[in-house]
């Protein structure tokens, strides 16, 4: 596995399309989604894949992508075979880690406010 620098994640939930098809094309879709899964094999094995499930109760699933840029997750997800075939949401990841520390300094911002409107901020002690 080469070396993959860790910079933005990225949620990717697919609903597959229902419609009725062809057998005929019906047939291709599936390839489709053959070749897709083929894909997130290489992007695992090159890092960018943190993890994938399928949903147990619709046709569909989820991955976690770890790219560079919003570039990046452009072009992977133009490049899935599947696109023609899902919805697809995408919502940006962080860490809760981030989330703890934003938290503690919100807790510090609002904690030196005043009080009431008007009031002034008691003497640090």
């Amino acid at each position: 596995m080469g070396a993959h620098l860790s910079c933005m994640l990225y949620l990717v939930i697919d609903a597959v399309k229902l419609e009725f098809v062809s057998p005929d094309l019906a047939v291709a879709q599936m390839k489709m989604l053959q070749q897709t899964f083929s894909i997130y094999r290489e992007l695992k094995e090159q890092g960018k894949l943190k993890f994938a499930y399928a949903f147990a109760d619709s046709p569909g699933g989820i991955m976690v992508l770890d790219v560079a840029s919003n570039e990046e997750l452009q072009q992977t997800l133009f490049l899935l075979p599947s696109m023609p075939l899902v919805n697809r949401t995408v919502r940006p990841l962080t860490e809760i880690k981030q989330v703890e520390d934003l938290i503690t300094e919100l807790e510090s911002i609002v904690s030196s406010m005043p009080r009431t409107p008007g009031e002034k901020k008691p003497p640090s002690s």
